[in-house]
């Protein structure tokens, strides 16, 4: 990274080497500074600050499982082909938004040894370790098939977590009250399930058999990762829009939905109904930055509003990612309390809107910047991961851009 990319914010931040102390949302938040005593907003605060605005509860059905991105239907696929395709054949480029889960590829970006990942866990998310994997077969040990082929294969050796890096959130993963998305009641995040045959595993944080599991009997990732995501996508840059010298906005920092629509008509680009918005805030670039502040807790990010979430469910938004662990600020003051993940509650569970987190966009941003094209066809789909609370996700896109000469 040259000068222009380290972070300039002050050096009052967390301890990068030592901040993943548990995986817990309370020891993240302990380590960052706060407590659940200084949150002073409670459950009935979070519900009276919903309870007057849209609900899509029984919109597609009592059963629906899949909330917004049943507005996602041949006409938004075609949109976002009519997006790519709009320099020509020889105008189209491929971007993969996602981050690793093993914490090893960032060391790429930053140089080896100086990533956070080296010593604490997975790129971005506070309580997560890395994933490490393994070779179950090699040069080492593989026995020639007939015909003389060999094959290499691998496992997971350690905890795997779904939220670790680049995910989509299961629309059951977040609720208030006692029921999550559609009216269901809380218990379906808690399903129990005896298997058959144990296999080795983790037990209570110890190596043990794994005869039963918990997990979602409804509202799980799996419907999402049946249906997947196709639609005209929309990056709205706020980073370069508002940001500082290193195009990243400084660690604290809100957007608003009207951030987002200034920024918008600064990239001269128009938000239709049912486009999948992109939010770039710089916050993946700090955390790849050695020399920068780094504080997850207090990343920029997108903050509650009426305004916003009406927006939000009249512009029909099937989905919205972002460069930063939670889409939105994860503590938010509105009026006399301060919330934890608000916009949680309002889009997962009462809209039903989709999340995209911890995506890697300073390679899409660069290319929109220079071209000035900022929509472009955007197709995902989870991990098919039964019951699970989220998956992990690598969106693709294909975005117009320059004609370059026909390869060969």
């Amino acid at each position: 990274m040259t000068g222009h990319d380290r972070d300039q914010d002050s050096d009052v931040g967390v301890d990068r080497r030592n901040f993943v102390q548990g995986c817990g949302a309370a020891a993240a938040m302990a380590v960052a500074g706060l407590s659940v005593d200084s949150v002073a907003a409670t459950a009935a605060d979070l519900d009276a600050l919903l309870e007057d605005l849209p609900n899509n509860w029984g919109r597609w059905g009592e059963d629906d499982e899949l909330g917004a991105l049943n507005l996602l239907g041949s006409e938004e696929a075609f949109a976002g082909m009519e997006a790519a395709m709009q320099r020509g054949p020889t105008g189209i480029e491929r971007f993969t938004l996602q981050m690793p889960m093993t914490g090893e590829a960032i060391d790429a970006l930053v140089g080896e040894g100086d990533a956070p990942t080296t010593d604490t866990g997975d790129p971005m998310f506070p309580g997560r370790t890395p994933a490490r994997r393994d070779n179950a077969a090699d040069a080492r040990t593989a026995e020639p098939y007939p015909g003389g082929m060999q094959f290499s294969d691998d496992r997971f050796v350690t905890e795997f977590f779904l939220h670790g890096t680049t995910h989509m959130d299961a629309l059951g993963h977040g609720w208030y009250g006692d029921e999550v998305y559609n009216g269901r009641d809380e218990s379906v995040t808690a399903a129990p399930k005896e298997f058959d045959h144990a296999v080795p595993g983790c037990v209570d944080g110890e190596a043990g058999e794994v005869k039963e599991t918990h997990g979602h009997s409804a509202v799980d990732i799996s419907p999402l990762a049946d249906a997947g995501v196709a639609g005209r996508g929309v990056l709205l840059d706020v980073g370069r829009a508002r940001g500082d010298d290193c195009d990243r906005l400084p660690l604290g920092a809100e957007v608003t939905l009207e951030d987002m629509k200034e920024t918008a008509k600064a990239q001269g680009i128009e938000l239709r109904e049912r486009d999948i918005i992109l939010l770039r805030t710089g916050s993946i670039e700090r955390v790849a930055d050695p020399d920068a502040e780094w504080d997850p807790m207090n990343e920029p990010g997108l903050v509650f509003s009426e305004d916003l979430i009406r927006w939000v469910h009249d512009m029909g938004v099937p989905m919205i990612g972002a460069d930063n662990v939670a889409v939105e600020k994860v503590t938010q003051t509105v009026g006399d309390h301060t919330f934890v993940l608000p916009l949680h509650g309002a889009l997962l569970r009462d809209l039903g809107v989709s999340l995209n987190e911890i995506l890697w966009l300073d390679d899409l941003a660069a290319q929109c910047a220079d071209d000035g094209i900022y929509d472009f066809l955007l197709t995902s789909a989870p991990l098919h991961v039964e019951r699970a609370t989220g998956g992990p996700v690598n969106p693709i896109v294909l975005k117009a851009t320059k004609p370059k000469e026909k390869r060969s």
